[in-house]
């Protein structure tokens, strides 16, 4: 079985069907989706950065597609709620310490690596090519760079 992390753009581009990315988006995830082998997650962060661009971005429609997510109509997914605590934030500054000054990986970016390594996942579905340079960690980017 292969677990991704979905990142915030990826998600944006694959539930809002007038984004940039849409299509493509779409063709490369609903495959691995199907597959019944795969399994995908996210963490509280991206969640709610995904949130607020919706809502910020869609109105009214992202407060609809948020509350859809949110209700579990979408099961392909798992949201995992890592609420850090100290020996969590602990490591998220050494992610940061390793990555934040070669990359351009910040400390969203270092939670998501956080809660990859806590729950064994080595791949992950971003457009961010900053998470190309980190150690064990899969890129898959359906979204080819310009």
């Amino acid at each position: 079985m292969t677990q991704y992390f979905l990142d915030t753009n990826i998600l944006w581009w694959y539930f809002v069907q007038t984004s940039k990315h849409h299509h493509r988006v779409k063709k490369f995830l609903d495959p691995l989706i199907l597959n019944i082998e795969n399994g995908f997650l996210v963490n509280e962060f991206v969640i709610i950065e995904l949130i607020h661009h919706l809502i910020k971005k869609k109105g009214k429609q992202g407060y609809k597609i948020a509350g859809l997510l949110l209700s579990g109509k979408y099961p392909f997914f798992e949201i995992r709620y890592d609420i850090l605590q100290l020996p969590d934030l602990k490591q998220v500054l050494e992610i940061v310490h390793q990555y934040g000054t070669t990359t351009s990986i910040g400390g969203r970016d270092a939670s998501i690596i956080h809660s990859m390594t806590v729950h064994g996942v080595r791949h992950i579905i971003t457009n961010d090519q900053a998470f190309e340079n980190v150690e064990d960690v899969i890129v898959s980017n359906p979204v080819p760079a310009p």
